[in-house]
């Protein structure tokens, strides 16, 4: 095999049959073809990955990478732009201190379930790869403000930054990101219990996508997110409850947004659908499923305004009648897919109504629970 035909291709360490006599990698039968590859090498990701699906990698324990391979490995591969460590759970910040030697050129880093991981280490990863544009800190529950400050200070080209799962960040590191990194592009902080929202508050309009799925937004926290005047795909499923209110109304100014995703927001109202159908005219799908309190005022609002509308969630909505599924004929005129089931007060005369007159609409009796089928965080 040619070099030329290793240089861009992605490199995947089996812990299990590496070893390093004097510093050297090698792989048993391998030795010549690794050496032919290793000075340019651009992606490395461990065998113990949670992104490689296959049964060895789910059930096995986690490794000490930092004591054993990590630093021989970015000794030996020092061109590196992409690097996974996602999965490695014994690997602690003293592991990561040779990115400062050799990060230079990282642009994507993944330290999903790093657990051991904290402000420190996101600190050497600040010092050590100002390159970076992009960063998964997935259930990284060590690292907190303080850490992700450091990180948006050094790291002013970061488009993409994944906190899911992050419980010690708030809104004072979000606003420190979302204000230093001027060209953001992507931030998911679904499941972070101490966000609000109001750190978004002006935010770029690179801003494009916000992933904030079972979050705790506040009116002013969903006014921020849409502050920057970018954001074309906005995740706010399973919104916790809010007691003053519905939070989502402030949506309907973001003028740019093609793909909402409102599944299991129990509390969302009338009015806000209303405004949102009116004011987000671009909308090419939208999730409703478990929408329990969009009523007739609401369904008639989504099929009058929403033209350009191609895909709609409506499954097991409670307050979808016949009216509603009316509504939603006569209108939305875009339509291709409805993805409907469990909707008890529709009744089988109306479903087929709505088949005979839009015959064009592939009803899919199926209820998805992402609507994305491109992710930057996957």
């Amino acid at each position: 095999m040619k070099a030329s035909h290793l240089n861009n291709s992605l490199f995947i360490v089996n812990l299990k049959n590496l070893s390093m006599p004097n510093g050297i990698l090698m792989r048993p039968n391998r030795l010549r073809w690794l050496h032919i590859q290793n000075f340019n090498r651009r992606s490395l990701q461990f065998e113990c990955s949670f992104s490689i699906l296959n049964p060895s990698s789910l059930s096995r324990k986690g490794l000490d990478v930092h004591t054993v391979h990590l630093h021989r490995l970015l000794m030996r591969f020092q061109h590196l732009e992409s690097l996974s460590l996602c999965g490695c759970t014994e690997l602690n910040d003293s592991g990561l201190t040779r990115l400062l030697s050799y990060g230079s050129n990282l642009q994507k880093l993944n330290l999903d379930c790093c657990l051991k991981v904290t402000d420190y280490g996101l600190s050497l990863v600040a010092s050590g790869c100002p390159s970076l544009t992009s960063i998964s800190l997935y259930r990284c529950i060590n690292i907190s403000d303080d850490g992700l400050e450091t990180l948006a200070t050094a790291c002013l080209s970061l488009k993409c930054i994944n906190l899911s799962y992050c419980s010690q960040i708030s809104d004072k590191g979000l606003k420190a990101l979302t204000q230093r990194c001027r060209q953001l592009q992507a931030v998911n902080i679904s499941h972070c219990e101490s966000i609000r929202g109001v750190g978004f508050k002006g935010c770029s309009k690179s801003l494009t996508h916000v992933e904030a799925w079972s979050c705790k937004l506040n009116p002013e926290g969903v006014t921020g997110i849409i502050s920057g005047g970018g954001i074309e795909y906005l995740d706010v499923s399973c919104l916790s409850w809010y007691p003053l209110g519905d939070t989502l109304l402030g949506i309907r100014l973001s003028s740019n947004l093609k793909v909402l995703n409102f599944r299991m927001c129990r509390s969302v109202s009338d009015t806000s659908i209303v405004a949102i159908a009116m004011g987000c005219t671009l909308l090419e799908e939208w999730n409703l499923a478990l929408c329990h309190e969009v009523r007739i005022s609401g369904w008639q609002a989504v099929g009058l305004y929403c033209q350009n509308l191609k895909r709609l969630h409506v499954n097991r909505c409670r307050n979808l009648n016949d009216n509603g599924l009316q509504a939603l004929r006569d209108g939305c005129r875009s339509l291709s897919v409805l993805y409907l089931n469990g909707c008890v007060h529709v009744t089988p005369f109306a479903l087929e109504l709505f088949k005979s007159h839009r015959a064009n609409v592939c009803i899919k009796d199926e209820e998805v629970m992402c609507i994305n089928p491109y992710s930057p965080f996957r």
